[in-house]
């Protein structure tokens, strides 16, 4: 930015180069043309704004419709319409997620929803019955 010193320095240059009757008219004329400027900066920013909104809320209904098509394509039923702003994706129902999604997104069957699930220590027996893992062709353990 200016100093207060630049600012004089080119106050005293523009008073030399227009005199002093005609300096009030052509700061009058700069100051609505910064007003100006700013206005339509404004505008543009607020356009750009518009349509980067448009092209967001465009995106959320294409995946809220990809997901309602994987819901109906897993169930075989017709799923519920859901609005495009109304959850994020991360708060849908388990019953609710698309085919292959992560089991972490949903949050287990009775918990409070807002609060963090701790998973057990141990395995459940189910993953202790599985079979043991795989150690390279050579015979080698990993």
């Amino acid at each position: 930015m200016f100093s207060f010193s630049h600012i004089a320095i080119i106050f005293l240059i523009a008073l030399l180069v227009f005199g002093p009757e005609k300096l009030p008219e052509v700061a009058r004329t700069v100051g609505k043309a910064l007003a100006d400027f700013r206005r339509a900066s404004m505008d543009f920013r607020r356009v750009i704004e518009d349509e980067f909104a448009e092209i967001e809320r465009q995106s959320r209904e294409k995946q809220a419709q990809a997901q309602k098509q994987a819901l109906e394509a897993s169930t075989g039923a017709p799923a519920p319409a859901v609005a495009a702003s109304s959850t994020p994706t991360s708060a849908l129902p388990a019953a609710a997620a698309p085919a292959g999604a992560d089991a972490a997104v949903s949050p287990p069957a009775g918990s409070v929803p807002g609060t963090i699930a701790h998973e057990p220590a141990v395995p459940s027996a189910a993953e202790s019955s599985a079979a043991p893992p795989a150690t390279p062709a050579d015979g080698h353990p990993a």
